[in-house]
């Protein structure tokens, strides 16, 4: 089809000439108009491939401003006509972003020329746009958002997605400089300032959180990328991660089970065994390595229970004194000693109704232990300076790192009294058995140690995790989470990095960077690698500092999908 040309020129023969050699040329005359009024109405009803606009109309409307009305309602390329080349007009019809101009009195050869060249650039300017608003369509789908800078860090452009994240209108915050236009944290416009002058091609995605106006809040991670075409322009990309971020939380919620986290086969069995013994009033013994959580377990027990609602008390026997051990636990009577200047229920009265939890039973005093297995067995007490027994309805939860059977043998714990404890057992495993279960724990601790610091913390580094990861923890969970904290304190930014864990931790040297002679389970080290990595094999090869053929190959033996 031939491309079809209005014509807008108050001149009837300068008109009629035009319509003339355009026909000859192989072009559709639509229409000639003589008003930019007529202009106007005409090119929005019959979309035309061309115009040819006369610059000087008769009437309210010129020809430039008919072409800038027309350009606002449709896309279609402008060609002026004039025999004024001053530059007044010629910078006013710069404006309408016109596709070429000719100077009357025209020739046939200058006119097709200027025609072609018109129709060629707006269908390449069209196509370019096309595949732009491809781009951004895709972009928008995945949720990605672009923004643009100039050479100065100006904004120049806002995909929709990135509108949308930012809380932004059409065109605003164009025009300003990046660092005000992002309302972000001071905290990230200083990670993303290292990000803009950096030259560093490999670098992490910044996470950030933005409220906007009317509760509206959403995750997102940042890239900031050199702009291939000038390197001193800046892409932003902009990853909503909103629908992700609200799934993995609502995982961990399901990870959480009272104050213990973890998802691991070890710390599901250890659930299963506390609801079991929840459900009956039973002494129950809580066996493992310091701070692997032994109250954490002594509470949910006690939450679980029938007892929620009574008192929990807990007592570090430790912290017993052998004078005092058995005024502290059964009470007293005022004067039964020197001190002693008033009666006391002592802490088996105060928890009457609910828990008594004794923490390291082993060191409880040997003539203790023996008042302590009557009242196990008689459910009285007897306070110091009294005679006569008192009922109380409390149940025991102990806890020991120790080795009690051993205890024993050294005469250091009654027997009786280890049977009548651990009726019920549970034992927790040592972090370095459930490593899988650290990233749930990382993220837990960065959250608690964030809110109570008052420095929010999105995120943590690789380098940071694979150091996290390869540590033995000897302290377990307490001492990751004390890591967490001392961190926290020692973090600028919204990164928790390397730099940032303690020494101990940062700088251990009795681990190598291979997988095979790391203390803990090999197959733990693996799923907590591929949690952290959101199952991407390639980057959780890397955190482990492996190659992927040796991954895939431990894979394989673990039988890990």
């Amino acid at each position: 089809m031939p491309p079809k040309v209005l014509i807008v020129e108050d001149e009837v023969i300068t008109a009629l000439e035009l319509r003339y050699h355009l026909e000859q040329l192989g072009y559709e005359v639509v229409e000639t108009v003589s008003s930019g009024e007529k202009a106007v109405e005409r090119a929005i009803e019959l979309e035309p491939d061309l115009l040819l606009m006369d610059v000087r109309l008769e009437g309210p409307m010129d020809g430039i401003e008919a072409a800038r009305e027309i350009r606002t309602r449709i896309d279609v390329p402008v060609i002026f006509l004039t025999a004024f080349g001053d530059e007044a007009t010629l910078s006013r019809a710069k404006e309408t972003g016109p596709f070429g101009y000719i100077l009357k009195p025209f020739q046939e050869r200058e006119l097709r020329a200027t025609i072609e060249v018109a129709l060629t650039k707006h269908s390449s300017h069209h196509n370019l746009q096309q595949s732009r608003d491809d781009l951004e369509l895709i972009l928008d789908g995945l949720q990605i958002g672009t923004a643009i800078t100039d050479d100065s860090g100006c904004m120049t452009f806002f995909s929709r997605v990135a509108r949308r994240l930012l809380g932004y209108e059409e065109d605003e915050g164009l025009g300003q400089l990046w660092h005000d236009a992002f309302p972000f944290p001071k905290e990230t416009i200083r990670e993303l300032r290292r990000l803009v002058t950096g030259d560093d091609e490999k670098h992490e995605r910044l996470p950030v959180k933005v409220s906007l106006p009317r509760g509206r809040q959403y995750r997102m991670e940042v890239d900031v990328q050199i702009d291939p075409r000038n390197p001193d322009r800046r892409i932003f990309v902009f990853y909503d991660v909103t629908e992700v971020y609200d799934l993995r939380r609502q995982l961990d919620h399901r990870a959480h089970f009272h104050d213990l986290i973890g998802e691991s086969e070890a710390m599901r069995s250890v659930f299963q065994q506390i609801e079991a013994v929840a459900s009956v009033d039973t002494t129950v013994l809580i066996g493992g390595e310091t701070g692997t959580g032994k109250e954490l377990v002594a509470r949910a027990i006690h939450k679980s229970s029938h007892r929620s609602q009574k008192p929990f008390v807990a007592v570090n026997c430790a912290a017993l004194t052998e004078a005092l051990a058995a005024s502290q636990l059964f009470g007293h009577k005022r004067g039964a000693f020197t001190g002693a200047v008033s009666d006391e229920k002592g802490l088996f009265g105060v928890a009457d109704g609910g828990t008594l939890f004794l923490d390291e039973i082993g060191d409880i005093p040997l003539d203790v232990q023996v008042n302590l297995l009557r009242v196990l067995e008689e459910r009285t007490v007897t306070r110091v300076g009294e005679t006569k027994p008192r009922k109380v309805d409390v149940r025991i939860v102990a806890a020991s790192h120790r080795n009690l059977p051993a205890e024993v043998e050294a005469g250091r714990f009654r027997v009786d009294l280890l049977y009548r404890i651990r009726v019920a057992r549970i034992d927790l495993p040592p972090l370095r058995e459930h490593q899988s279960d650290i990233p749930i724990l990382l993220q837990a601790f960065l959250t608690q140690a964030s809110a109570r610091i008052g420095h929010e913390i999105h995120d943590i580094g690789k380098d940071a995790i694979r150091c996290l990861i390869d540590y033995p923890w000897p302290g377990n969970v307490r001492e990751l989470r004390n890591a967490i904290e001392y961190a926290v304190l020692r973090t600028q930014g919204a990164i928790l990095q390397k730099q940032a864990l303690p020494p101990e931790i940062r700088d251990d040297a009795s681990l190598p960077p291979g997988l095979e002679s790391v203390a803990g389970s090999e197959k733990d080290r693996i799923e907590a690698a591929l949690q952290h990595t959101r199952g991407n094999r390639k980057e959780a090869a890397e955190l482990l500092g492996i190659s992927r053929a040796t991954f895939y190959r431990r894979l394989a033996e673990h039988d890990l999908n």
